[in-house]
């Protein structure tokens, strides 16, 4: 069968022409879902040979698989089943990152990049609602799942709320647990903001990706009970190994 026919019935039926490389993308992806995490897929010259298609063509169906995080490319070895990505649930906010992924099982761990006091760019201002002059807690975390770096995070806090969080440590703790434990704090929920990017340089220093990546890029606004803003803050996230759930909910 080619790229072009598909089977209707007992016959098979002509379509209109799709491209080559999309076609070999969807019959691999059918191939790696029976797969095992690491199992290798065919070369690009027994893919080129076995479908009758050019290297460029391949070649161009794998990037697409690279770039989706679905197979990893090994320099002189081949080509190899990538783990499933991760799911960063944005369901429900009382959980937070580090409750999320250790209640499934992963391994967790942040390195803090940044833990200082600073005047709040405007942007920061205007979402926490703070008057001229008040100071805001900046934290930067790498944040690792299984001891692989996963995700930039940023965040920002009214000082006046949380006058001793420059002093904790959260390189093993969960930032929340630490607001809701020992300032009092309860999270009534917030707003995200998801949209794509592209890794910078920073990005690719500290994710380990390559220059121009796609990654996710998290904006969101957390609010206390009484409706009081809390932490303002940004995840950029690899595009290769995270996805976003996001529940749905009807009226």
């Amino acid at each position: 069968m080619s790229p072009n026919d598909f089977e209707v019935g007992n016959a098979f039926e002509r379509v209109p022409p799709i491209p080559k490389y999309y076609w070999l993308e969807e019959h691999l992806r059918a191939q790696i879902a029976k797969m095992e995490i690491g199992e290798s897929l065919p070369s690009e010259a027994e893919l080129c040979h076995t479908h009758g298609m050019s290297r460029t063509t391949v070649r161009k169906a794998l990037n697409d698989l690279v770039q989706e995080g679905l197979v990893h490319r090994v320099q002189g070895k081949g080509t190899f089943v990538s783990p499933s990505k991760v799911q960063v649930r944005f369901i429900q906010r009382r959980v937070g990152f580090f409750e999320d992924m250790a209640s499934r099982g992963f391994k967790i761990r942040s390195f803090v990049l940044e833990q200082c006091l600073i005047q709040p760019p405007p942007q920061v201002q205007m979402h926490l609602e703070l008057t001229a002059g008040e100071q805001v807690v900046k934290l930067t975390r790498l944040r690792f799942i299984n001891d692989e770096p996963i995700l930039i995070c940023t965040s920002y806090l009214p000082y006046s709320l949380f006058p001793e969080m420059l002093e904790e440590n959260l390189e093993s703790r969960s930032l929340y647990m630490v607001m809701c434990e020992k300032y009092g704090v309860k999270i009534a929920g917030g707003t995200s903001w998801v949209e794509a990017g592209i890794a910078s340089k920073r990005d690719t220093d500290l994710l380990k990706i390559p220059r121009g990546a796609p990654i996710l890029i998290v904006t969101e606004v957390m609010k206390q009970q009484d409706g009081q803003p809390i932490e303002y803050g940004h995840a950029r996230q690899r595009g290769d190994k995270t996805q976003i759930e996001i529940g749905v909910f009807m009226e």
